[in-house]
């Protein structure tokens, strides 16, 4: 019985390094403890600013859990969405999904990066969305750009 216990944890805690790991620059280093459920989406604190939304199922839903001052995304591929303040992180996304641009201040847009370090492309001004995201050729983000 201790064997399937310790081999279910291992599994476990696998599987938690896994979905962190997949969740974007810094993600290990966050606390990983909940923060709250907001529209049905559980939000995860995963440190340095960003935040795992977990039960998106609609662009609708991602919109109305993206706090105040936040850039979220969600991707079909992985299943999950991430909510990011201001500053530059990598994103190892892939396949299609959504973004809602909730930011507020004077620097109000996001700039989406490729593999060679090159803009692809600059949201609009929050309050935005794109309901038809494609993160294939996206790599990182800059967060809070004028």
């Amino acid at each position: 019985m201790r064997r399937i216990r310790t081999t279910v944890s291992a599994l476990a805690m696998s599987l938690l390094a896994v979905t962190l790991t997949v969740g974007g620059a810094n993600a290990s280093t966050g606390s990983g403890g909940t923060q709250e459920v907001r529209s049905g989406v559980e939000r995860i604190d995963l440190g340095n600013g960003v935040t795992m939304l977990r039960g998106v199922k609609s662009q609708a839903q991602l919109a109305a859990s993206c706090a105040s001052g936040q850039f979220c995304g969600y991707s079909s591929q992985a299943g999950y969405g991430l909510s990011w303040g201001c500053g530059s992180t990598g994103i190892s996304w892939s396949g299609g999904g959504w973004w809602y641009n909730n930011l507020t201040g004077t620097r109000k847009k996001v700039a989406m990066f490729g593999s060679g370090g090159n803009r692809i492309y600059t949201t609009p001004n929050a309050p935005s969305q794109d309901t038809t995201a494609n993160w294939t050729p996206v790599y990182s983000l800059l967060v809070c750009v004028a």
